[in-house]
């Protein structure tokens, strides 16, 4: 059984939302005005069908359309920088805690990791967050993953590198030039 299709609520004509999805400059906001654009549209697709153009879930385009009919165009602004209250997980000061402990080796003596500054971040200042958001604010100190070159394992070893240099009998140029031929 085919869902109803949702009403459209007429807060701006189509060429009016058309003005607006060719002016937004903000790449989420312009796919929400891109969706309403398509739905307005002369042949009025199905949300099915405007999710395939735009690259969206069929829901997520009829959230938008709800979203539009309850608060108009103000409704398909970005609501991502609201989350938390607009706040950053840490304060300024936390921050350059962070970037000082950054600085020195970690107490296990390994490598810097996402989930290594998470754990110390929670322990710290009781911040939840995951390792993602841990390597997001390593990558964003400037840092990078360094990972020892793994070595072969059947390398030899630091005496039997020190003995194979000191070999006699190579001369210290290059091969004697033979006969021109």
């Amino acid at each position: 059984m085919a869902r109803p299709r949702l009403p459209i609520a007429p807060h701006l004509t189509h060429d009016e939302i058309s003005l607006r999805y060719r002016a937004c400059r903000s790449g989420l906001e312009k796919t929400h005005w891109q969706v309403l654009w398509l739905l307005t549209g002369p042949d009025s697709p199905t949300p099915e069908r405007v999710a395939g153009v735009v690259g969206l879930s069929p829901g997520w385009v009829r959230k938008v359309l709800k979203r539009w009919n309850a608060d108009g165009p103000d409704g398909l602004a970005d609501r991502r920088a609201r989350t938390n209250g607009g706040r950053p997980k840490l304060t300024d000061d936390q921050q350059i805690d962070l970037w000082d402990a950054l600085r020195h080796a970690p107490p296990d003596g390994g490598l810097r990791s996402g989930p290594k500054v998470a754990a110390y971040v929670r322990e710290r200042w009781g911040v939840v967050v995951c390792k993602q958001t841990g390597w997001a604010w390593l990558r964003g100190l400037g840092m990078s993953l360094q990972v020892p070159r793994p070595s072969h394992t059947e390398a030899a070893t630091p005496a039997r590198r020190r003995a194979w240099k000191r070999r006699t009998g190579r001369p210290a140029r290059g091969p004697a030039a033979g006969p021109p031929r």
